[in-house]
């Protein structure tokens, strides 16, 4: 993000003192933007998304799910840096893609993060594979901008990994660390595919 701290210089394991939260409050806050150019396809946004300082995984931090569960330890993912907030619809799968703009990412309710649901390589820490639930009867289907570069209020460098199907930052790349994957619980995220633009909603210690 232009003009602030990005998380993939920030120290590994810790978090800056004294940075401000942009009202962001422990609850999930979702809202409903206005409709696209489509018609048919209504869009709403979902806030809560953290980056876990030990595997490197975007999940979401709220109280939707059972637990948030991270491959390197066996228990919750450690929240570290900014705050994400995710574009979504509940139309079917596909809808909402274009040339610049990833659909089918889901938000797995058994270790919450988030992965895309096409893939045959679905890995969870839970064991087995991910899998979304249908809040109100209907999927969340959530929208990535990639290969956008990175516009002011967003973070790039989140990468697709083809061993788990995970959501990883890979901006500590340079110096040879990837997280961890539970595809083995020994390496590191393996990043595949485009550079995704995720915005940026608040920097949270």
């Amino acid at each position: 993000m232009q003009g602030k701290p990005a998380l993939g210089f920030l120290p590994r394991r810790s978090v800056l003192v004294g940075a401000v939260t942009l009202g962001l409050s422990a609850t999930v806050a979702e809202s409903a933007l206005s409709p696209t150019e489509a018609a048919a396809e209504t869009r709403y946004t979902l806030d809560g998304w953290r980056f876990c300082v030990n595997c490197f995984g975007l999940f979401l931090r709220d109280f939707t799910v059972e637990q948030s569960l991270c491959p390197r330890n066996g228990g919750p993912h450690q929240p570290a840096g900014w705050t994400f907030r995710l574009t979504y619809n509940l139309d079917s799968a596909g809808t909402g893609e274009d040339a610049n703009t990833q659909a089918n990412w889901r938000h797995c309710y058994r270790c919450a993060g988030l992965y895309w649901g096409p893939s045959t390589a679905l890995r969870c820490p839970a064991g087995g594979a991910h899998s979304y639930i249908h809040p109100g009867g209907y999927p969340r289907q959530f929208l990535l901008h990639h290969d956008i570069g990175q516009p002011a209020g967003t973070q790039n460098r989140w990468r697709f990994c083809f061993k788990c199907s995970v959501l990883f930052f890979n901006g500590y790349a340079d110096k040879g660390e990837y997280g961890l994957c539970p595809y083995d619980h020994i390496y590191g995220h393996t990043a595949a595919g485009y550079d995704f633009a995720i915005p940026v909603s608040a920097y949270t210690a």
